[in-house]
């Protein structure tokens, strides 16, 4: 009886499981965002208002229409199949340095509850009718001048980020820095939609690269194993390397800045053997042949390193990475976290051989890079011209 009972509750179950009614169609939500960019490469990123499969239509921007011919299919595929979710990245791949390359998103809602998938409703795709399509631009090794912009710790205050964003059109950077605590706690994805993404999404992240470095408030909160998934790297973790004009750049995690056996993270950390980690792997990092031979080499990482002993996690960046970078003969380093601005120069925080600019949250560093010397300006929320540094690259 008993058996019995269990087989007719297993198959109500089962029964109102596919009674479910599922969206037949699904829209963009928020994006896209373009990360991972290289002079091949890109990945598009998204996300939709339902689960669905989405795929990425790409055409040269040659001043054809985009219906003048059937245009290359980029889907995100694991283990064989199309992923159906509702965070979306798709690799672009086989691409060529310093060109753009215009691009449509496409989804479709599919039911994959039963042992055959059955697409659902109609197809939607991002509109080229009114508007361009989205355009964004790879990198390339042989530009002799670069430039980006940076912004960090904006906690997710969307004044500040339109503020600091809403231009980047018309200065036409190379790509956008997001140098850590965008937000100030992970709960979800709806946490970075609307904490910033939502509005880098309208400003300008479908035709900017973004370089996303994490800080110590990504680490925060049950959605913080989502930061991959919505800014994947080449490497599968926080910290890799990148190459554009004469420049070598080193994106570094910083993991959190209290000891692991601090309250605030319940017994849940783990950084101290996670920088560990990152030190070995940036040990090798700095020896590759490509980063060695780069005429300027830039450090961004959200933990600036302090003259005295400072908080935990300083200290360890310091102990653990400081030599490295030493090492690797950075140009300048990069940096947020601490809510206000400084410039430390080479030989002042008791090793540092280079300089270090740390960046305030309500303001944005402008820089150019070419062979010879980097220009950096620091600008406040109303444009206004605050500090202005000069690094010469001997």
């Amino acid at each position: 009886m008993k058996r019995l009972i269990f087989l007719m509750m297993a198959l109500l179950m089962t029964i109102n499981l596919f009674a479910e009614e599922l969206p037949k169609t699904a829209n963009i939500k928020c994006g896209p965002w373009v990360v991972g960019v290289t002079e091949n490469e890109m990945t598009i990123v998204w996300t939709s208002t339902s689960r669905c499969m989405g795929w990425v239509e790409v055409a040269p921007d040659d001043g054809t229409s985009f219906y003048a011919e059937e245009r290359p299919r980029y889907y995100e595929d694991l283990m064989g199949r199309h992923v159906v979710s509702q965070v979306h990245h798709v690799r672009l791949t086989n691409l060529k340095p310093g060109t753009v390359y215009r691009y449509r998103l496409f989804q479709q809602c599919i039911d994959d509850r039963g042992h055959s998938p059955i697409p659902l409703g109609r197809v939607t795709a991002s509109d080229v009718y009114s508007r361009k399509p989205f355009a964004v631009c790879t990198l390339d090794k042989s530009k002799e001048e670069i430039s980006f912009t940076m912004i960090n710790d904006i906690h997710g205050r969307d004044s500040i980020m339109n503020a600091h964003t809403k231009d980047v059109r018309a200065n036409n950077p190379d790509f956008v820095v997001f140098n850590g605590d965008m937000v100030s706690f992970m709960g979800s994805i709806d946490d970075i939609e609307k904490g910033f993404m939502t509005r880098a999404s309208k400003n300008f992240s479908p035709d900017y690269p973004l370089v996303y470095v994490r800080g110590n408030h990504e680490s925060r909160g049950p959605g913080y194993g989502e930061f991959l998934n919505l800014f994947p790297t080449s490497t599968g973790t926080p910290s890799y390397v990148f190459k554009h004009g004469p420049a070598a750049f080193l994106v570094l995690d910083c993991g959190e800045d209290k000891p692991d056996s601090d309250i605030e993270y319940g017994g849940t950390a783990a950084y101290d053997a996670y920088r560990e980690q990152m030190a070995a792997w940036l040990k090798q990092a700095i020896e590759s042949e490509e980063f060695k031979t780069a005429p300027v080499k830039i450090a961004l990482m959200h933990i600036p390193f302090e003259k005295e002993a400072g908080w935990w996690g300083n200290n360890e960046l310091k102990r653990l990475l400081l030599p490295l970078l030493n090492e690797a003969g950075i140009d300048v380093m990069l940096s947020g976290h601490n809510h206000a601005y400084s410039f430390r120069k080479a030989g002042s925080m008791n090793g540092n051989e280079f300089p270090i600019l740390v960046n305030s949250n309500n303001d944005r560093v402008e820089v150019k890079v070419n062979k010879s010397e980097i220009r950096m300006n620091v600008i406040d929320a109303t444009g206004k011209l605050l500090h202005e540094h000069v690094i010469k690259v001997e």
